[in-house]
């Protein structure tokens, strides 16, 4: 066991939680994710919109942040006993939407590049015919994504007080969900293994920002947003094979 950092940032302090049973988080966590995404296949439809981030923005966007606000208010005394400064959760929250105004710069620039006109295949397909638009609800159930991960990061630690097997339990569960995800779904195998060893990878990279750096919150979001335009862009250019056209 590795012996405690004291290079943690001085606002973030992990109180041991070791008396809650660590499969009750796991299973809230998983619950609270399967039950957003069963709501989003199920609920949305019976009002008439497609599965398609590009067709309906601003309604799955909102049903997105619906949940990303049940999800802070869930784990509300999780937050609150890891962090000294009172309500430092909703500062990451609106620097995190904030950051995300700031990448639609970004998005200028993929706009201009051409559109498929091949039909939509598959809900898993949407990002291949992406605008800018696609990306305001992918960045807020990305931010969901990150509430989530911070509580797994927070729990892991609080229990394990090692860098390093954090990231193991981590990438384990994050990677084991993706796997299960689109062993589902049905989604191209080449993007689901994209998908799944960058869900894997990001265990090196997010419980570290979410622990050991300042704001690591809104870098670990910021990240896993810009992942997500990069690989839109490569798919808009250089399709996977999987994805008939």
């Amino acid at each position: 066991m590795e012996q405690p950092n004291h290079n943690i940032p001085v606002e973030m302090h992990i109180e041991d939680k070791s008396h809650i049973p660590l499969y009750k988080t796991l299973g809230e966590v998983a619950a609270l994710w399967t039950i957003a995404n069963v709501g989003y296949y199920t609920v949305l439809p019976l009002f008439g919109y497609q599965l398609n981030y590009n067709s309906a923005p601003i309604v799955i966007a909102g049903y997105f942040f619906v949940w990303a606000m049940i999800s802070t208010f869930f784990f509300w005394e999780l937050f609150t006993k890891n962090v000294t400064e009172k309500h430092r959760i909703w500062t990451y929250g609106i620097l995190s939407l904030c950051s995300a105004g700031l990448i639609w710069g970004m998005l200028y620039l993929f706009s201009f590049l051409p559109t498929s006109q091949a039909p939509l295949l598959s809900f898993n397909t949407d990002i291949l015919f992406s605008t800018p638009w696609y990306f305001l609800p992918k960045s807020i159930e990305i931010l969901v994504q990150q509430i989530l991960i911070a509580v797994l990061v927070l729990e892991f630690y609080s229990r394990f007080n090692s860098l390093k097997e954090t990231i193991i339990a981590y990438a384990v569960c994050f990677g084991g969900a993706h796997v299960l995800l689109f062993s589902l779904n049905g989604a191209p195998s080449p993007y689901a293994l994209m998908m799944i060893a960058g869900s894997v990878l990001s265990a090196l990279i997010f419980p570290y920002l979410i622990l050991r750096v300042r704001g690591g919150f809104i870098y670990a979001y910021v990240i896993h947003l810009v992942f997500y335009i990069i690989l839109a862009t490569l798919l808009r250019t250089l399709p996977l094979y999987g994805y008939v056209f």
